[in-house]
Parts: C-alpha cells; structure tokens; sequence
C-alpha cells in the first residue's frame, strides 16, 4: 500500500478543521434568529450532552488509532488488529446502547427537573431529547472508525467527508429551519439522518482499509485483547475526562440555573471561547514535534528560542482579537447576530470569558516544554489539583452568581495558573526564563493591544445603534490594524533579523 502524503495530509487537516469551525461560528447564531433563544437554547443543550458523553470513551477510540499504526505493516499481527477492531466496537455499541436507553428514560425528568422552559411546548421538548438520545450515542460510535481512518493516513478522505458532512449538519440544517419556520423537530429529524449516512460511510470506509478477513485467530470478541490495551486507553481516559470537567461543568450546571432562553443566549459565548482556542491549535500541531526533535538533537538553546518566539506570534495575535471581543461584546454579539437581547445579555459575561481564554492559549505552551523532555507527570497532578479546585468553586458560582460569576472563576484560575503554575514549569525544564518570558513575551503584547484598542475605543467608540455592515467593517478594521502594530512592535526584533539575513 502506498504510503500517503504527509504534507497533503497536514494541508487537508488544516483546511477540514478551518471549515468546520469557520462554519459552525458563521451559521450557529442565524439559527438564533430563527429558532428564538429558548430552541437554540435546546440546540446548545444538545451539544453539550455529546461533549459529556465522551466521558464514556476512556481513552479507546485514541487506543485504538496508536493499535492500528502500530499493526497495520506488521502482516503476522494483522488478526490481533481484526481482534481489537471488533471487539472495540461491539464495546463502543453496548455502551453506547445503555447511554441511548439511560437518556431516554431520562428525558421526563430532565424536561420537568432540569431545563427551565419558558415558551416552548413541553412534550416538543421532550421528543427532541428522545431524539437526542438516539442521535448522540450513535455519533459517539462512529468515533472509533473516524480514529481508525485517521490511523491508516486516509486523512484527505475524512476531511473532504467531514466537510460534506458539516455542511448538511449546518447550512443544510439552516435552509430546513428557514423552509420549516423554525420548527425545532425538524431540526433534530434532520440531525438524525445526517449522522445515520455519517455512520454508515465512515465504517464502511473503515472495513475497507482493513485487512482480509479471512485470517486464522480472527475474534469477534476478545476480552484478553481489550486487558492488554486498557493500561494506555485509561491513562489517556483520565486526562480526557479531566479536560471535559474543566470545560463542560460550568455548561452543564448553568443549563440547570438559567432559563432554556438565557441558556442560548450563553452557548454564543462557547462558540467564541472555542473559536478562539482553535486558533491556537494550528501552532501546537507544528510546534510539539518541532521541540521535541531540537531537544534530542541537544539543541536545547534554540528549542528555548523557538519556544519564547512562539509564544510572543500567538500573544501578538490572539490579544488584539480577543481584546477587540472584550472591549465590545455588546456590539461584536449585536454584529454577529443581529440580536439586541442577546447582546444585553451576553455583554457582561463575555470579556471574562475571552479573557480567560486568552490566558488559556498562552498557558498551552508550558506543556510542549513538558511534551519536549518527556515528562508528563507535573501535567496530569496539575490536571488532577484544577479538578479538585474548580469543581467546588464552578458549583457554588453557577448556584449563587450565574453564568458571570462561572465567568470569574474561569478568568481567576487560569491567572493564577499563568503566574504560579508556569513559573514552576520553568523553573523546572527551561530555569531563568520566566520573567523574561512573562514580561516581553506575554505582557508586552498585551499592553500594546490594550493601549491601541483603548486609543481607538476613545476616538471612535462603537455602539449598537449603527448599522451592522458598518459595525462589521469597523471591527474587522481595528482588529487587523491593531494585530498588525501589535505585530510590528512586539516581533520587531524577529522582523529585523530576517530582514537583515
């Protein structure tokens, strides 16, 4: 078998992931107009439930991709790669049969107990979420095969696939709303057979990749097998189900305290936040191997130079954008939308949010120092001491201060986490760094964008009343003139050296 193109690969990785996030942040908020808040309030609770159910995966599906590059040139061990397939997905189906069931069973009392519906009919409610609970947990199982086709380098297949896929799921689901004024069944209906034809293509191109069946010790289920993989699937499960606390749980509980209407209202600030943090994802991709193969060819000096430089391009980029957010939630929430409710609503919550997650893609880059030497220890004990902390604290702000006090803890642990965490991290693979690289490399760029964006803000302040295509331009204006001087003050000394060479 040919082996497949990397650099076509990495291009087709990049372009897949840019569309289905770029078309996720342009056609979620017109369903908004459409649906009326308390429907897309339901749409976001529907996106919430998938996210928790990955808890579920353990670190299998990711297992089961290390299993298939690991086996699939080894010809003598291709029955144990059959083995393993098969009996991860006969796992993936009865649990996902028991997650189904369970919300099912479930969905009277998450109707009555649980969501706050205002406006909405009740029993249409409710058959929307026995329609989730038939959704969810089949798109969970085609997760398994997706990481399968990953691992056999068939990635220009699954990104041209997850494009087609996200366009049904998106614009095609928003030309069904506009034609079903706004029936929020029809929505699910359509979600139901989108992920249907979803599940279908991609086992079918999973069976396609894999070996002849007609192999000697081929087993349709193999606890043995799943025993020696579970060591690396749990360990990778942990960290997983660590991650989904840290950003699921304030979602979850501020679905239960706000209003199906204000819980809508809060799901634009999700897709901001992950909108932003997908950003930043591009850089950790290039920058992890990179690192890592300058550090064992001893050239820790420039791996420390490469670090400091990354770090200061994304500051000179994701702080003038996300500073923009801050200083105008109201009116980027009221350009995005077209809804002045929302905006109201949104406004005070937002810049705490953004904030934090500023913080948040600055803070990624003391793991590739960890990722580099190899030592991954200090991350899964800080992994388990944020848990510890945050749950507590996320509980009592969402039941006492809402979605802003939510807000404060996500902006108040990931500062402390920039000021006492990263300096441990330096201090213990790249000692002396730290203040160099918090002072010009982190809060040099800051100041910058914070200054500019202030000096324009108070020339010419923005406001909702102005018309949305002006707001637009506007926007997108400060946005790229103050990345840009951003850019040339605090990369000029990278600037002058490649100009000089």
């Amino acid at each position: 078998m040919r082996t497949p193109s990397l650099k076509k690969n990495v291009a087709f990785n990049y372009i897949g992931q840019l569309y289905v996030t770029f078309i996720g942040i342009l056609i979620l908020p017109i369903f908004l107009q459409y649906m009326g808040p308390e429907a897309y309030g339901l749409v976001g609770f529907f996106t919430l439930i998938q996210a928790w159910l990955s808890l579920l995966d353990v670190g299998m599906t990711p297992t089961l991709g290390r299993e298939i590059a690991r086996l699939k040139n080894k010809a003598e061990e291709h029955w144990r790669l059959l083995t393993v397939v098969n009996s991860l997905e006969i796992t993936f189906t009865v649990i996902a049969l028991i997650a189904s069931i369970t919300l099912f069973m479930a969905k009277d009392w998450i109707v009555s107990d649980w969501l706050t519906v205002e406006t909405l009919n009740v029993d249409i409610v409710t058959t929307a979420i026995s329609i989730m609970a038939i959704i969810i947990p089949v798109r969970w199982v085609a997760s398994i095969n997706r990481s399968g086709i990953n691992a056999y380098e068939a990635q220009v297949w699954m990104n041209i696939t997850d494009i087609i896929i996200n366009t049904l799921r998106f614009p095609g689901a928003l030309l069904l709303i506009i034609y079903a004024d706004g029936d929020i069944l029809a929505y699910f209906y359509f979600q139901l057979a989108v992920v249907l034809f979803e599940v279908s293509i991609i086992r079918f191109k999973m069976r396609s990749l894999l070996p002849s069946k007609n192999l000697e010790n081929v087993k349709r289920f193999s606890l043995r097998e799943l025993k020696r993989i579970a060591p690396f699937a749990l360990s990778v499960g942990y960290t997983s189900a660590i991650w989904v606390l840290l950003t699921q749980l304030d979602k979850l509980l501020l679905s239960k305290y706000l209003t199906l209407s204000e819980y809508g209202y809060f799901t634009l600030v999700g897709v901001v936040v992950g909108g932003m943090t997908m950003l930043a994802s591009p850089v950790t991709k290039a920058l992890l191997p990179r690192m890592t193969g300058m550090l064992s060819d001893g050239k820790e000096q420039q791996m420390l130079l490469l670090y400091r430089t990354a770090t200061r391009c994304v500051a000179a980029f994701i702080f003038p954008l996300g500073l923009v957010i801050a200083f105008n939630a109201e009116v980027v929430v009221y350009t995005w939308t077209g809804n002045k409710e929302a905006a109201a609503w949104v406004s005070p919550i937002m810049p705490v949010f953004v904030l934090g997650s500023m913080i948040l893609a600055i803070m990624t880059f003391q793991y590739f120092l960890q990722y580099a030497h190899g030592e991954l220890k200090y991350h899964v004990r800080w992994n388990t001491f944020s848990v510890l902390i945050n749950v507590p604290l996320i509980v009592y702000a969402a039941t006492y201060y809402g979605a802003l006090g939510v807000g404060w803890v996500w902006f108040g642990f990931r500062l402390f986490s920039l000021i006492v965490w990263v300096a441990f991290i330096h201090h213990k693979f790249a000692p002396g760094i730290h203040i160099q690289w918090l002072l010009k490399d982190v809060l040099s760029p800051f100041l910058i964008a914070v200054a500019v964006i202030f000096c324009i803000n108070s020339l010419y302040p923005l406001m909702v009343d102005m018309e949305r295509l002006t707001l637009f331009f506007s926007l997108v204006t400060i946005t790229i003139f103050t990345m840009l001087l951003t850019s040339s003050i605090a990369l000029q000394y990278i600037i002058r050296r490649k100009l000089y060479a």
